[in-house]
């Protein structure tokens, strides 16, 4: 399955990672899926964000929102427009708390 991560509130917020990142996507490629970061700012900036979380080696692209490289099978976002398009899940945004567990709950999702 091809699962597409938002950066933005969903990953990062004022340039804080979130916490867990690595360990779920860890998870999710062990799994046989495919993990994808995405953003309305491009692809550029979800590169960055791969390097900054710490999953680059995890993450098989990064691309715009408006322009994914495969078909989109699940999409995890803290807004759900694209949810509501693709299926997946609207996660809690992130602010900046370095004990949230709330990737955890995707992964949870995914391994039904």
């Amino acid at each position: 399955m091809n699962v597409f991560f938002d950066v933005q509130g969903t990953l990062l917020c004022r340039g804080i990672p979130r916490p867990h990142a690595r360990e779920v996507f860890a998870e999710l490629a062990g799994a046989s899926h495919a993990v994808y970061l995405w953003s309305s700012a491009g692809a550029g900036y979800a590169a960055s964000a791969a390097e900054l979380l710490g999953v680059k080696d995890l993450v098989l692209g990064c691309c715009s929102k408006f322009a994914p490289p495969v078909t989109v099978d699940y999409a995890v976002d803290d807004y759900p427009d694209l949810v509501n398009h693709y299926g997946g899940y609207t996660i809690v945004p992130f602010d900046g708390d370095p004990g949230d567990r709330e990737l955890w709950k995707v992964a949870e999702r995914l391994r039904r």
